[in-house]
């Protein structure tokens, strides 16, 4: 699914789903993750998709593009990011669950990260929604990630200290050992 912002998109809050949901002026409907009660009062107000909106959407995607992901995901990623930086309330860091990163990185909005689980040292990616001074309100960009007392899923958003976040480098294919050898 490749979707392209319009300006007759629109805001709106869904009473009866309780979700923030965006009208894509074709006959679909993106219904946001986030429960009502992250959302801050201007997400319950009906509001145009702006311009800034739009080029948001699309700095998130390029930086997305990075992951191997279906394009539905990728379109999902983005909304729900655009729908973090814009709509939710703030939330406090939970930086325990990640190691303290060597790399001296200042991330940036719509930048893919990369961070390590303290008790496995098991790498996680997460997209920036949106940058702070100390920490990263991050969305979780792989299917799931479980945590000593809850598990994540796609798009979940964690607010995390830039101390524990590093660039994100593609993992390359893995070497053939038969071509090792080869001189």
């Amino acid at each position: 699914m490749i979707i392209k912002p319009d300006d007759r998109w629109r805001w709106y809050f869904d009473d009866e789903q309780q979700k923030l949901m965006l009208d894509l002026a074709n006959g679909m409907i993106f219904r946001s993750r986030f429960p009502s009660k992250m959302l801050s009062a201007t997400a319950h107000q009906s509001s145009p998709f702006t311009v800034d909106d739009a080029a948001l959407y699309y700095g998130y995607d390029e930086q997305i593009r990075q992951i191997d992901m279906p394009s539905e995901s990728r379109a999902e990623l983005a909304l729900n990011a655009l729908i973090a930086h814009r709509f939710l309330k703030p939330l406090m860091p939970k930086s325990w669950y990640f190691e303290v990163s060597h790399s001296s990185t200042r991330p940036y909005l719509a930048q893919v990260v990369e961070t390590a689980l303290k008790d496995s040292n098991e790498k996680v990616l997460f997209l920036v929604a949106e940058v702070g001074e100390q920490a990263c309100l991050c969305l979780l960009a792989q299917p799931q990630l479980a945590l000593f007392d809850r598990t994540l899923t796609f798009c979940d958003p964690l607010k995390i200290m830039n101390d524990r976040l590093s660039e994100y480098h593609k993992q390359s294919e893995p070497r053939s050992f038969l071509y090792e050898k080869v001189i």
